[in-house]
């Protein structure tokens, strides 16, 4: 839809205000939560309206005209400012199929049906909200692993230098439940390290001379005397962010199925409803008797599934 961002240096982009929250406070999704809020507060419109309908309280409405009416409105607003934001930078994407729906229903008295279509949007863009919060989350948390302090002992001598002034050559301590700074090989002690950030096995791997550790990976109960082998922007945690910012970088636009295939669907869709309201017009001789049968075919063809289905994928 348009939460996604555009390029995965996005979710690497520097966040003073999440860095600033607690460890505790990290998993809260801030970025989202005005969404969530948006979508709870067009479900509970909703309801309110269920309730009314149904006598099960006193209130129809709020200046005379109906919940589901303001829910609509609510959440429309929202979807309708993403899709002129996207034409007036040439990009035609589902929004457009969900804003002609819920207007065409509104216009025709049809505000259960207009208030239904937001929700469904409104949920597809939250869980597309969660998804990507998490993976930002996930993703910069990886890349933070490396430590900002090496041990470079010399001369029987131990000094602490900031890593980016490790050499190749270098001979470092690494002391228990510290993260490694360098990719190198042990040449002396014994321990267990945590590689599960790279290979994603939770069973840390014992080390010990001969063998090669990598940098940002967790040191566990025993102290290593490693030789640096690779520094800087060789490490494999460099790499691996490389990589990642060279895949951004092929896909200039992270989309939707639902948006690549706007540019043929949404044509058709909108012919589809033309010929509807035609062919109702030849057999009825009214234009009025049309317009329901033209709104269920854009309703109906409104790309809710994939709204919903591509962000839970």
């Amino acid at each position: 839809m348009h939460y996604i961002p555009e390029s995965t240096a996005e979710l690497l982009r520097a966040d003073p205000v999440r860095d600033a929250l607690s460890a505790a406070e990290r998993e809260f999704h801030y970025r989202s939560a005005p969404l969530y809020a948006l979508t709870a507060a067009v479900a509970g419109l909703l309801l309110l309206d269920g309730l009314a309908g149904g006598r099960i309280i006193p209130l129809d409405g709020f200046l005379g005209y109906r919940w589901v009416l303001w829910a609509a409105v609510l959440g429309g607003s929202r979807i309708l400012y993403h899709m002129l934001d996207g034409l007036l930078r040439g990009r035609i994407g589902s929004d457009l199929a969900l804003t002609i729906a819920c207007l065409a229903a509104i216009v025709l008295g049809e505000h259960q049906t207009a208030g239904l279509v937001v929700l469904i949007a409104l949920i597809g863009e939250s869980l597309e909200g969660y998804t990507i919060d998490r993976a930002r989350l996930a993703v910069r948390n990886t890349f933070c692993l490396q430590p900002s302090i090496a041990h470079v002992t010399a001369d029987a001598a131990e000094r602490d230098v900031p890593v980016e002034d490790v050499r190749v050559g270098d001979s470092l301590s690494v002391r228990p439940g510290e993260r490694i700074p360098v990719d190198g090989r042990v040449v002396a002690g014994h321990s267990s390290v945590d590689e599960s950030a790279f290979t994603g096995e939770p069973l840390p791997v014992g080390k010990s001379a001969g063998e090669t550790v990598l940098a940002g990976t967790l040191n566990q109960r025993g102290s290593l005397q490693i030789v640096a082998e690779r520094v800087g922007a060789e490490t494999q945690l460099s790499r691996v962010a490389d990589l990642v910012a060279e895949a951004a970088a092929r896909k200039a636009v992270c989309e939707r199925t639902a948006d690549r295939l706007a540019q043929i669907f949404l044509p058709t869709v909108a012919v589809l409803a033309v010929l509807t309201l035609i062919g109702w017009r030849v057999t009825t001789g009214s234009w009025r008797s049309g317009a329901l049968p033209a709104l269920a075919v854009l309703v109906v063809a409104c790309p809710c599934p994939l709204v919903l289905a591509t962000p839970a994928t």
